[in-house]
């Protein structure tokens, strides 16, 4: 199948698509685009921003409209074998401004927010914008399931599970537009495309000019209903001639309220008698500054009773023209057709959309920088197989993929440990760690910091939500750090300080951070007696345990095992003790596909209990689930687990076994290169099958005094009834052990334990069946290459009542 010809996206409650204007300038195809009111439709087709047949006119609460949207996007995808690329949605707001004193009930309008949730949910695209008032994410809704939530809530109960989202409140005229203009941006990234973090995508903070700069090169206009004969949007708009005196005078950041002469303040006449106008907003009937960053443009841009639209010189509203530049909105953009109709009344009919759709829009400058950052960082970078989005070679787009990428030959990786984390993965332990917003100044520290996408990913939340941070980033890399340095200083993030390190985490003296985040270094390593945290030999465990003695909030990526091993039952206890475990993130293989390792990403609080920490999150990318739970259910002591999938069905099998019936021991000396002709045969996983072990074409034998040593090795390591089940299998099987048929190699595990006649039949029926694989596939998380048969998980092996 042909790659699709240009990255694509679906736009909801468009307006006259200045936004969209801006998506396709930057290369984007547009799938559909819906909008309730036709005369904005014709807009967009003026600009050719979609097919006509993609422009869908109607209500999308109404089932046949929402349908023709998703239609569109399924046939993008069979026709390209591809999803679409991204989902933009501006629902309406009225319900959430602050600017808007007449709400009433409002609910089912914002619930026009959830048909953009549900169409992310259902078309699945690679990522999603939503761009809307401040309030947007803490307004009420009514969710899918008929629930009232707020926005935020109902975005992450629906979403959370395929895709990682940040939201922020932004002053957009520190980001690109024209004029000032505080919204809510919320950008989310599928959790299958790992080069790429939300925090990528949004634009970079640019200087907003002055009115003066932006418009003071436009002719002046003095006369109502004037109208400039070389630009035909630049005009004077008319108002009644007594309100005129209202403003005539005033000086920039005056309001007419402010008049010292009652007469020359906003007023009706009724019976004679004047009758002050009520003074909602202090900006009304101001006439705003030269030199200062333009005003947000409203959607009443059209009469001085509205928010600062008073010309800073004239005595008129901002004219079209104005307010395009105010928007940033490109000059070839374009309102209406030209015809042999008087421009008076072409304007005059033609104008009230027009102002509608400027003050509803998305500054097309941060319009265009998210577009094309989406683009760079995230379609560019991909191909797909089966529809589902890999990563092609470089070069790379961003920093965060600069420095999870960053070349390094295998042996280095292997010697160092150095495997770096993918930036989505990184950004979702970043973002499920920031418990810090209430606080001006943040220490934070990388202990193992390799290429530096955690770094990035905090210079570019620095950058976003203004916090001064202190950053210490440490490697035991001199190589490692040389790139970072060059890597920030190149990109100019506004940290307060950082200082850059090279070292070994776990010798360095103890200091306190805010946070402590990163992927320490997995495998092993010589105990030394010197170190206080060389408490074991596996790495992960010793830079735990240090960070959780240093570090209010702690962030890391770590081995799966630590949720059920028992090399990590020790470390389970004085987390579940000695911490709070506010999350846990299940990303099976997609971490490290280089090195087939399962991970997960693992926050703590560590300084203080947090108000409802009750709950824990539970997310599995590869599940594509995410959800709370108490965290005593799943993180019970009783087990030697966690148990982080747990639920009903889990309980009800539970509740009829006897557990901890059973123990575990593995042969690690049998490899193939000792295989003789004849001899004793060697069982292996593959060969146990419930209740029998069968042959296969690749057995192979060893001679008769290694199987002496195994068998000896059996009798002092274990006692009671001997049973074999494959290792390194979600597929478990038990096999009753029989000297006779060989001796098994460490992909057969040996369980054993006191068990009466009739408790070792119940025990093969139960475990050889399909009950217990869902059983156990949950005591063992869903693990695939992590499920080693010790202790912990022999521990589930229960023989039924």
């Amino acid at each position: 199948m042909a790659s699709a010809p240009a990255p694509s996206y679906v736009s909801l409650f468009s307006s006259g698509g200045i936004g969209d204007f801006a998506f396709r300038n930057a290369g984007f195809h547009c799938v559909a685009s819906a909008e309730l009111i036709s005369r904005r439709l014709e807009v967009q087709a003026l600009n050719n921003i979609a097919d006509p047949e993609d422009l869908i006119c109607g209500d999308l609460r109404v089932d046949s409209v929402f349908q023709k949207v998703l239609d569109r996007g399924h046939r993008w995808k069979s026709d390209w074998g591809e999803p679409i690329t991204c989902l933009l949605a501006t629902p309406p707001c009225q319900g959430m401004s602050v600017a808007n004193h007449k709400k009433g009930d409002e609910l089912d309008r914002n619930s026009l927010v959830v048909r953009s949730i549900e169409a992310v949910e259902i078309l699945k695209p690679l990522t999603f914008v939503f761009e809307n008032v401040p309030a947007f994410m803490r307004t009420a809704c009514t969710g899918m399931d008929g629930h009232d939530r707020s926005i935020g809530e109902e975005i992450s109960r629906v979403l959370s599970s395929s895709y990682e989202f940040f939201s922020v409140v932004l002053g957009l005229e520190k980001f690109g537009s024209p004029s000032s203009r505080k919204r809510s941006i919320t950008i989310g990234v599928r959790n299958d495309v790992l080069w790429a973090s939300p925090l990528d995508l949004f634009p970079d903070r640019k200087s907003a000019p002055t009115l003066r700069e932006l418009i003071g090169d436009l002719r002046p206009l003095t006369t109502m209903g004037e109208i400039d004969p070389d630009d035909p949007l630049h005009a004077f708009r008319p108002y009644q001639e007594r309100m005129r005196q209202w403003i005539s005078g005033l000086p920039e950041g005056m309001s007419a309220f402010d008049n010292p002469d009652p007469g020359s303040r906003p007023h009706r006449v009724i019976n004679g008698e004047i009758v002050p106008n009520v003074r909602k907003n202090g900006d009304k009937y101001r006439r705003v500054f030269w030199d200062a960053i333009g005003p947000c443009v409203h959607t009443r841009n059209d009469i001085l009773a509205s928010q600062n639209t008073v010309h800073p010189k004239d005595d008129r509203v901002f004219s079209i023209r104005e307010l395009m530049r105010m928007m940033g909105v490109p000059d070839n953009f374009k309102w209406f057709e030209s015809s042999d109709v008087p421009l008076t009344v072409t304007l005059k009919k033609h104008a009230p959309n027009i102002r509608q759709c400027l003050g509803e829009a998305v500054p097309y400058p941060i319009a265009y920088a998210i577009a094309s950052k989406i683009r760079s960082a995230v379609w560019n970078l991909s191909r797909f197989r089966a529809g589902k989005p890999l990563l092609k070679a470089g070069p790379w787009e961003t920093d965060a993929q600069s420095a999870a990428y960053r070349n390094l030959k295998a042996t280095h990786k292997s010697t160092l440990a150095a495997y770096y984390t993918q930036p989505l993965v990184a950004f979702s332990v970043l973002n499920q760690s920031w418990k810090l917003a209430s606080r001006k100044r943040v220490s934070v520290l990388e202990p193992s910091s390799g290429g530096g996408v955690f770094l990035v990913l905090l210079g570019q939340l620095s950058n976003l939500i203004g916090k001064e941070l202190e950053i210490t980033s440490l490697d035991i890399d001199t190589s490692a750090i040389n790139f970072q340095k060059e890597l920030i200083q190149n990109s100019n993030y506004p940290f307060l300080r950082i200082a850059y390190k090279v070292g070994d985490y776990l010798k360095l003296e103890t200091e306190q951070f805010d946070l402590i985040i990163g992927n320490p270094p997995f495998g092993r390593k010589a105990l030394d007696p010197s170190s206080p945290w060389s408490v074991h030999q596996e790495m992960a465990i010793r830079f735990v345990c240090k960070a959780i003695e240093e570090g209010d909030q702690v962030g890391f990526v770590l081995p799966k095992a630590l949720l059920h091993a028992s090399t990590y039952r020790g470390l389970r206890n004085v987390l579940a003790t000695a911490t709070v475990v506010e999350s846990i993130f299940d990303y099976g293989e997609l971490c490290f596909p280089e090195i087939q390792v399962e991970t997960i990403g693992l926050c703590l609080a560590t300084a203080s209990r947090p108000k409802g920490s009750d709950l824990i999150t539970v997310k599995s990318w590869p599940r594509q689930s995410q959800r709370s739970c108490e965290r005593a259910y799943c993180l019970d002591p009783k087990f030697p687990t966690w148990v982080i999938y747990r639920g009903p069905e889990f309980d009800r099998v539970l509740n009829h076994l006897s557990l901890g019936k059973l123990s575990a021991w593995r042969d690690r000396t049998i490899t193939r290169k000792m295989s003789r002709p004849e001899g004793t045969r060697v069982i292996r996983g593959r060969n146990l099958q419930p209740n029998q072990i069968v042959a296969t074409k690749d057995d192979y034998f060893v001679e008769e005094a290694i199987a002496n040593t195994v068998n000896k090795k059996i009798g002092e390591k274990t006692y009671g009834t001997l049973f074999y089940a494959p290792n390194l299998s979600y597929y478990p099987r038990l096999v009753r052990r029989d000297e006779a048929d060989g001796i098994p190699d460490g992909s057969a595990a040996v369980l054993f334990g006191n068990l009466s006649r009739e408790e070792e039949s119940r025990l093969l029926d139960f475990c050889n069946s399909e009950e217990f694989t869902n059983f156990f596939r949950i005591a063992c998380n869903f693990a695939t290459r992590s499920i080693n048969l010790d202790d912990s998980l022999s521990f589930w092996w229960g023989v039924p009542h």
